[in-house]
């Protein structure tokens, strides 16, 4: 009788558990091409582009860990049966590559990751000492999190640090075990793969993001992936050429295409948002430029260009107040001089 009881407690406890949240949401784009929208997490995951090629299947940009590529690998399994053969890596920081060796353990045979030169390069001499900066770090992340959730009341804060423990330690056991997969096949300016029915165009355009961001084009479907060159969020300007991004976004809105999937945020339709990027960038450099010549600090510049950047383009981007003042700080450094 009582393992009954048990039983039936067990069985009502987890009908009222809700499921796991899906790493990923898949959403057609085209015939054959789906946009996977990350789910937010402690270690942010990026969007990928999911490419249904006649005889395979082409992914663009593999996340920040191989348990985040795996489970769009299930997803990947809904959708065809067809095997990956082609992984795109549209430039070289971690939520964008430390997935990858999910791919080659899944579909060994003939597999090809595909970058511009530059940013196998980047990979080679900045992505992989990261890896070693990450689990260094996330020890002390851990007990940061472990600190807050001791003093937090709130079961919603509870229960919120509880997760992001749970996700900061297997982070930390997935670095112990993780090896970048050095892109195979690499251009310089641009690149086609034909593929039965299917056309993908791989393309540098310039710099912008960072100095070997490309762009997956595809001209039939009129889709473009962007990786974080272009996407829903305030652009991240750690490692980026501010003045030539905008250039570069110039040449982007000169291809016939009407719909583009970025490395955050959701699907995109049309070209507004190129405007608001270049927009937002050429605000900010003149705008720095402007308190940097009266000989303004970095902190007295953020105080000043921050609220003028507010009132235009707070409504644009959903994370603006948690980033826009690191992109004052970006943009005051290259004006100043500052490469630090």
């Amino acid at each position: 009788m009582k393992r009954l009881v048990s039983l039936l407690l067990f069985i009502a406890a987890a009908a009222v558990t809700p499921a796991a949240e899906p790493l990923f949401t898949i959403t057609p784009i085209a015939d054959g091409v789906y946009a996977a929208i990350s789910t937010p997490q402690y270690k942010t995951n990026c969007n990928a582009m999911i490419i249904v090629l006649d005889d395979s299947v082409l992914v663009v940009d593999t996340h920040s860990k191989p348990s985040a590529a795996r489970a769009l690998i299930t997803e990947i399994k809904k959708i065809t049966d067809k095997p990956v053969r082609f992984v795109v890596n549209t430039h070289f920081h971690w939520d964008h590559t430390q997935g990858g060796q999910a791919y080659p353990a899944a579909w060994p045979l003939n597999l090809e990751i595909i970058s511009s030169e530059k940013t196998r390069e980047n990979i080679e001499r900045v992505g992989i000492p990261r890896v070693k900066t990450q689990l260094l770090g996330m020890p002390k992340d851990i007990y940061r999190i472990k600190g807050e959730l001791a003093k937090a009341t709130d079961p919603k804060v509870q229960a919120k640090l509880q997760d992001d423990l749970k996700q900061a330690e297997g982070f930390l056991e997935e670095l112990k075990q993780m090896q970048l997969q050095l892109p195979t096949l690499t251009f310089e300016r641009s690149m086609i793969l034909r593929r039965g029915s299917r056309t993908v165009q791989f393309l540098f355009l310039g710099n912008a993001h960072t100095d070997g961001d490309i762009w997956v084009y595809l001209p039939k479907e009129k889709v473009l992936a962007c990786g974080d060159a272009l996407h829903g969020w305030v652009p991240f300007m750690s490692d980026s050429y501010p003045y030539d991004w905008i250039k570069t976004l110039e040449a982007v809105e000169k291809l016939d295409f009407e719909h583009f999937l970025g490395g955050h945020g959701g699907v995109f339709h049309g070209k507004e948002q190129i405007k608001v990027w270049k927009s937002f960038l050429t605000d900010l450099l003149a705008e720095t430029t402007q308190a940097y010549s009266t000989g303004a600090t970095m902190n007295e510049t953020v105080a000043q260009v921050l609220p003028k950047l507010t009132a235009k383009y707070n409504t644009s981007f959903p994370d603006f107040a948690q980033r826009a003042p690191g992109t004052i700080e970006k943009a005051w450094r290259m004006v100043s001089g500052d490469t630090k």
